[in-house]
């Protein structure tokens, strides 16, 4: 039991790469990006998305390749500055701080603002942790919307030296984090933007927004139930829904209006055939936990309750009831049962 154990978890974490990789792939389809651009960026909200897709991203999205320390994402400008291509390039988006590790920007490309033509740098990061507080290299967690706070900062202290110099702080330029996450607070989807703003004190002197709105971090959180948005709609399909490839393919294609390129459908059936490797925690998690608890209590007991912190952990990740069920082997009504009293649905 303990071989086939380790193979299992061998297997699901070279799945759960794949999947990484083969989402950010999907994701950084400009009709995708069009989408959230939209929905979750004010410059863009009366844009068309065929406009967002062909005319205001600017390159080819780069995916997993710039740098965040300090002495490296200037490479990512000075990648995105050497384009030529219709498609925005990205950089090697690692940080290897001694201190912190290796930290990437999942997806970053540039934009132009339809009403002002200035140009604004993105970043799209896939949190396939799902996890709102991750864990430390110690043990401990730290709030995702830090880790946001410092990406985004570094993008900004990044421009000197490629967008100004010296003290030509006037042509800094707007930087945006978007995170898409698999879990989301209570279960419920969410979509919640973060940016300065200013506050009249005393009288109502005006600064110009320009001069202080440069910065804007957005974070969508896919939650386990359905919801009337187009973002939100698209995101689930893309990442929750349990349709194979082609059905999804077709899916996005008449309700959408995007067309996958063949690489893209190639990563997409990569998603699909790693379904399960976007729950890597929760599944890794419980068949670790629970099967060994199971193993060692030697009792039905024991392996039901492995099976329920299994299937609870699946749960929390957003897979649909049914799919609990069945990855379990559990009922469905106690599955739902396991829900209402984790207030997961």
């Amino acid at each position: 039991m303990d071989e086939e154990i380790m193979q299992d978890v061998k297997e699901q974490l070279v799945g759960a790469l794949d999947y990484d990789q083969a989402a950010k792939g999907v994701l950084s389809q400009k009709m995708v990006l069009a989408y959230i651009l939209k929905r979750t960026v004010p410059e863009f909200e009366s844009a068309s998305l065929d406009d967002i897709a062909n005319i205001y991203i600017e390159g080819t999205p780069e995916v997993s390749t710039v740098p965040v320390s300090k002495d490296k994402t200037n490479a990512v400008r000075h990648a995105l500055e050497r384009q030529d291509t219709p498609k925005i390039k990205g950089a090697q988006n690692e940080d290897n701080s001694i201190t912190e590790g290796s930290i990437v920007f999942d997806i970053l490309f540039r934009a132009k603002a339809p009403e002002t033509n200035e140009l604004i740098t993105l970043i799209i990061n896939v949190e396939a942790q799902k996890r709102l507080n991750p864990k430390k290299k110690t043990g401990d967690t730290y709030p995702l919307l830090k880790r946001a706070v410092y990406y985004a900062s570094r993008l900004i202290s990044s421009q000197k030296g490629t967008e100004f110099s010296h003290s030509d702080y006037d042509k800094i330029k707007k930087v945006y984090t978007i995170w898409i996450c698999m879990e989301a607070p209570q279960g419920k989807s969410a979509i919640n933007r973060y940016q300065l703003k200013e506050q009249h004190l005393l009288h109502r002197y005006k600064e110009p927004c320009q001069n202080y709105d440069l910065m804007g971090i957005i974070f969508v959180y896919l939650g386990n139930s359905k919801v009337k948005d187009q973002l939100i709609n698209l995101l689930d399909l893309m990442f929750k829904s349990s349709k194979n490839a082609s059905e999804k393919i077709t899916t996005l294609h008449n309700d959408f209006g995007i067309d996958l390129t063949q690489e893209e459908e190639g990563d997409l059936e990569v998603m699909c055939n790693l379904g399960e490797g976007i729950y890597e925690d929760g599944l890794m998690k419980g068949k670790q936990e629970g099967w060994e608890k199971g193993r060692k209590e030697g009792r039905k007991e024991g392996r039901r309750e492995g099976k329920l912190e299994l299937a609870l952990e699946m749960l929390k990740d957003g897979m649909a009831l049914e799919k609990v069920a069945k990855y379990s082997k559990l009922s469905l009504s106690i599955i739902k049962e396991l829900a209402k009293q984790n207030k997961l649905i």
